[in-house]
Parts: structure tokens; C-alpha cells; sequence
């Protein structure tokens, strides 16, 4: 089908609609937030919701009965208040961008058969000069669910300093005991059983979890190799390393068994769309749509005290605008800084380039970008030792401070380098990073996986060596007023010094690990980097020419004060606006050192806290 073909089907669609309609809240991105966000707003039946996913909404409905007919043997949707695109129907992008029924999403095994797909922006950044000038390749779920739909479902949820720090950072209400409830909120913890008691040594602690929300959460006990009871385990624990029983509740320091937003014994993914949407997917006052892209917003004249309101969103396809009454942008660090940029909210030298009139002065707008870089090491091991299993992901994640894997001399190292505040960062963000380090909050996360390939050549690989909390800031902004141009991502990676310096040091660490009993009598060698590389400056020219990116993007609408190049208020408003917020995970200013789906969890949780007390 041509694209022209594509857009007379959605405009002749939406004329059938085209009754003037004013939603009470239209959510611009139906990811893991704003999906969940728009089901938790429509449990008040008065209270009239839109939301689409790939940074998509709309805004107008019909009161007469409609029946959507989905064409290759798509079912039959029947509705009044509101219409319903879940698939097949083909966007102009060529995705079936639902994705329900997807195996590829609900089979969490599959999940990276979805990277470079039609469920993914397929965004890259400009050369990275820091990592040997090479662009990234930045995974971003393109699909209703977003992130959550594609990721790699493992769930951690950090310190507790690092959320009181949001709140230290400008960002009232934002605290620990704020989003340790909201997160609970969003949580169905299944325990594991006593026969994976029994097998593995599994523990964990009710109060730290929820049992009644959407999103199953479980340990990973299925298919898990004898060899990290027997040798990963003891291993860690004479490097001091002691496991972590249940890091859920705050304290995430030290080794834990791997948790997974899975459905337990099984590889069925937990997501925002199964958990949150499909249970009220009759309820008649939400309107999920997939097929059209929010570009901008659209204003009405400033009121007297100068903010500037919101009346609906621009948005292509349709070719069509519609009403709001507020406007909430979900879109990830990625896009909603560009809808903001095009809706002439931002930088002014930004909008300048590009031609368009500011409205609102935000230069943190796109500023802030903070990502995490991410390389592997592996070791062969002796054949016939260990049983490789078949776990679904890595069945223990180490999170370590610096203090856990650094020498004496390195440390000291550490603390020259941390003399000297990175750019870009601000010095409110330097000053709690250094405290954190100081106090021990993890910033590095070795990932343990085990895996034998088709000539049963067993290896060790610590698949996820993660600088979890990065000095270093980047940009993200527009450089066209076209929508369907991709943004220009900067994430400026390893451009602080001491992020290159910690990360290598990290890869470096994993030769110390296999050095220690047990795992020393089992260990072969290196496979990667290979035992060529031995000093200082090979695993910082590794890190350089082997490093990639994370997918766990935040800041670039932060929620600090306006004059500190804050975006929104601790209420998700704008700044400049009376009823645009943003509620996705570029508000978050400070990036705990997480996977990053129990947060935008809980962003939706309080989010949705916030607007339904009339904060």
C-alpha cells in the first residue's frame, strides 16, 4: 500500500469522527508512562482521556456509533465515545505500531528481534568524539508500551539517595518514600517458590513490594545454570561481595539475583500494555490511537499573567488538530524535547536556527541528556565444568561503588579527577554525584551471564559492565522544523574524564574476578578483550572502540528550578505554560543507577497522583 494510499485511509477514518470532542487530558506518547498515565487518569469515568503511542494523539471523538473494520483479518471494533486502532492497520511508517500479539514483545526472550525494526526509532546519535568518533545506535521502543514493549524487562530500582536527591534538586514531593509507594502501586510481586528457595537460595521481603498492581514482577529461577550458586556466588563473596537478598527496598549495594517484569515460570513479558491497558480496554472514556505522530502544540494567546495555555496538539496523518483541556507530553528524553522545540517552547539560539518564534524561554529544553555507556568482557571456561542453563538474562547483577572494585591508588585517582566539575553538568548535580560516591551508592554494574554455543563452548560473560551513573551531559535538540526528522542526539558519552577513567577500571576489575576461588579453577582465559590487553591505556582504548550506549535516557526536561535550566515545576508543568506537563523520564534531572521501567512506572504512579489532587 502507498503511503498517499495510508493517508486517505486515516483521513477518511477521521472525518468519520470529526465531531468537535474536548478531552480532558491528551497524553502526546503512549510508552510505558504515558500508556499507564492515561489508564490511571480514566479511572475518574468523568474525566475524558486520549493517548497514542510513537508520540501520538487524538483528540477528537464522536457520540454516534462507529465501527472500525481492520483490514488482513483484523477484528471488528465497536465503539461510541471513542475509536480504537490497535493493529493491523499500517501507519505511514510501516508498523503495525500496537504490537499486541507481537511475540517478538510478549515473548521477553525475542526481545532484541525488535531493535532496528519498525518498533523502534531507530535513532542515532551524531559521532560520539569520545568513544573513538563513532555514532550510537539508540533503541527506543516505537510501539504502543514503548520501552516497556522492547526492553530487556530487567527491573531495579536503586538507593535511596538517589531519589531524595531529585528532591534536594529542586523537585518537591520527589523523594524516596514518595516513589517507593508509587512504584508499589504499579507492582504484582510473585515470590518465588520454595522448590527455588530450595534450588538457588532465593529470599526476598514483602514490605519492600507491591502485590496488587499491573506489573508482574519475579525473580529469575527458571533454567538457571548450577553455576551461580556453586561458583559465581562464593566467588563474589571472598571478593566481599556479599548477595543482596532483596535490593527492592532502597539499598541496592552488592550482588542480587536478577528480577524481571516477566510473568513467573515463563517467558511472558509484563509490560504497560498488557498490565495497565489491555484489563480496561472497553472502558469508554480512554481513546488509545497508534497511527498518527504529535508534531506540535497548539496555543492560545497568552492570558495577563503571561503563560501562555494550550488548546490541543498538531499532529500528521490526519492532517488534523482537535481540543484539549490539558496537554501532558510522554514522548521520552528523546521526543519531547522536540515537540516542545517545535511548539516554539526552548533555547531561543535553537529555535532561531531552525526559523521558529520562541514563545516561552526554556533553554534547558534538550539540555541535560544523560545515558549510560555499556561494553562486555567474557572468559572461556574449562569444557564440561558447568551446565550453561538457559536462563533468560543474566542471573546476577552486581552493583558496586567505586570503593567495591577500585585499588587504594586508583581511588585516589578517582578523587583528582572528581576535583574538576565536567560541562554541561550543573554544579547542583557535581555536588550531590559527589556525595553519592562518597557515601557509596553504586555506580558500576557487572552483569553475570553464562552461555554455550552450538559446539557446547561454554563462557562466562559479564554481558552488562553498565557506568550506571555518568558525569557526563549531552543535548538533544532539533535542527529542522520537518517532524519527521529525527532530532540530533548528542549524549557527549565518556566526556568526562572520570566516567572513562571508572569504566575502564571496570573492565579491567573482571580479570580480578576470575582470579579468585573458585572461579579461578574453572577459568580458561579471555576471550574479550583478549589477553593481549593488559595495561592501563589497552582498556581505555577498549572502552573507546568497544563501548556502546544503554537505552535508559533522562534530564532533557528536568524538574529543577526554572533558573537552574529547569523544564517543569515538582506539578509537571511547564514552565511558561498554565496546562502543558511533561511525564516521562526526561524530568528526571539525576539518573539513579537503574534499568530505567520501575521508574517510568513510577513517574505514571505519581504523575498520576499529582493531577488528580489538582496539584
Amino acid at each position: 500500500m502507498s503511503s498517499s494510499i495510508r493517508l486517505l485511509l486515516n483521513t477518511l477514518l477521521f472525518s468519520v469522527v470529526a465531531a468537535a470532542t474536548t478531552y480532558d487530558y491528551v497524553i502526546v506518547g503512549g510508552g510505558a508512562t504515558g500508556l499507564s498515565l492515561a489508564v490511571l487518569l480514566s479511572e475518574d469515568s468523568s474525566k475524558r482521556v486520549a493517548v497514542g503511542d510513537q508520540l501520538t494523539a487524538t483528540l477528537s471523538g464522536s457520540g454516534s456509533e462507529l465501527i472500525v473494520h481492520h483490514p488482513r483479518g483484523g477484528s471488528e471494533v465497536r465503539t461510541s465515545d471513542r475509536f480504537l486502532f490497535l493493529s493491523p492497520i499500517v501507519n505511514n511508517y510501516g508498523s503495525t505500531s500496537s504490537g499486541i500479539g507481537n511475540p517478538n514483545i510478549t515473548n521477553l526472550r525475542l526481545n532484541s528481534n525488535n531493535f532496528g525494526t519498525a518498533n523502534d526509532w531507530q535513532f542515532v546519535t551524531v559521532p560520539q568524539v569520545d568513544v573513538g568518533n563513532r555514532p550510537q545506535a539508540q533503541v527506543q521502543g516505537k510501539v504502543l508500551g514503548g520501552g516497556s514493549a522492547i526492553n530487556s524487562g530487567m527491573y531495579l530500582r536503586g538507593n535511596k539517595e538517589e531519589y531524595d536527591a531529585l528532591e534536594t534538586l529542586g523537585a518537591t514531593g520527589w523523594n524516596w518514600d514518595s516513589m517507593f509507594s508509587a512504584v508499589k502501586k504499579s507492582e504484582h510481586f510473585h515470590p518465588p517458590s520454595q522448590t527455588e528457595v530450595d534450588a538457588l537460595g532465593l529470599t526476598d521481603t514483602p514490605a519492600f513490594h507491591g502485590f496488587a498492581g499491573p506489573i508482574s514482577v519475579a525473580i529469575q529461577a527458571v533454567n538457571v545454570s548450577r553455576f551461580f550458586p556453586e561458583f559465581a556466588v562464593p566467588t563474589l563473596k571472598n571478593l566481599g561481595h556479599k548477595m543482596n537478598t532483596d535490593p527492592n527496598g532502597g539499598f541496592h549495594n552488592g550482588p542480587s539475583w536478577d528480577f524481571l517484569t516477566i510473568l513467573p515460570d515463563s517467558n511472558t513479558r509484563s509490560y504497560a500494555v498488557s498490565g495497565y491497558y489491555l484489563p480496561v480496554i472497553n472502558r469508554t472514556n480512554l481513546h488509545v490511537m497508534t497511527e498518527s505522530q504529535g508534531t506540535k502544540i497548539i496555543w492560545a494567546e497568552k492570558t495577563q499573567d503571561g503563560l501562555i495555555t494550550a488548546t490541543g496538539v498538531e499532529y500528521i496523518v490526519f492532517n488534523e488538530s482537535g481540543n484539549a483541556k490539558n496537554v501532558i507530553l510522554s514522548g521520552s528524553a528523546l521526543n519531547t524535547p522536540k515537540i516542545l522545540e517545535l511548539s516554539g517552547v526552548g533555547d531561543p539560539t535553537v529555535l532561531a536556527s531552525v526559523g521558529i518564534d520562541l514563545l516561552v524561554n526554556l533553554p534547558g529544553v534538550g539540555a541535560n541528556l544523560c545515558n549510560q555507556p555499556i561494553t562486555t568482557a567474557s572468559y572461556l571456561l574449562k569444557n564440561g565444568t558447568v551446565d550453561a542453563g538457559n536462563a533468560i538474562r543474566s542471573a546476577i547483577i552486581d552493583v558496586q561503588p567505586f570503593s567495591g572494585y577500585l585499588s587504594a591508588a586508583d581511588l585516589q585517582r578517582s578523587e583528582e579527577l572528581l576535583q574538576t566539575k565536567p560541562e554541561l553538568l550543573s554544579d547542583a548535580q557535581f555536588k550531590i554525584m559527589k556525595e553519592q560516591i562518597e557515601a557509596g551508592v553504586p555506580q558500576m554494574e557487572f552483569a553475570w551471564n553464562v552461555a554455550a554455543d552450538g559446539n557446547n563452548v561454554t563462557t562466562l560473560t559479564f554481558d552488562r559492565l553498565i557506568l550506571v551513573k555518568p558525569l557526563s551531559r549531552g543535548t538533544v535538540h532539533i535542527n529542522s522544523t520537518d517532524p519527521l526528522v529525527p532530532p540530533v542526539i548528542d549524549p557527549k558519552y565518556l566526556s568526562a574524564p572520570h566516567d572513562k577513567f571508572a569504566f575502564a577500571k571496570a573492565v579491567q576489575y573482571t580479570r580480578t574476578i576470575v582470579n579468585a576461588e573458585p572461579l579461578k579453577s574453572i577459568i580458561v582465559g579471555p576471550v574479550l578483550p583478549d589477553a593481549t590487553v593488559q595495561t592501563d591505556d589497552d582498556f581505555v582504548n577498549y572502552v573507546n572502540t568497544k563501548s556502546v550506549s544503554e537505552h535508559h535516557f533522562v534530564g532533557s526536561s528536568a524538574m529543577v528550578p526554572r533558573a537552574e535550566g529547569g523544564v517543569v515545576d515538582p506539578s509537571l508543568v511547564v514552565y511558561g505554560t498554565s496546562n502543558v506537563r511533561v511525564a516521562d523520564l526526561s524530568i528526571i534531572a539525576s539518573l539513579p543507577g537503574i534499568h530505567t521501567v520501575s521508574l517510568a512506572y513510577m513517574v505514571a504512579e505519581r504523575a498520576a497522583e499529582i493531577i488528580n489532587a489538582g496539584q
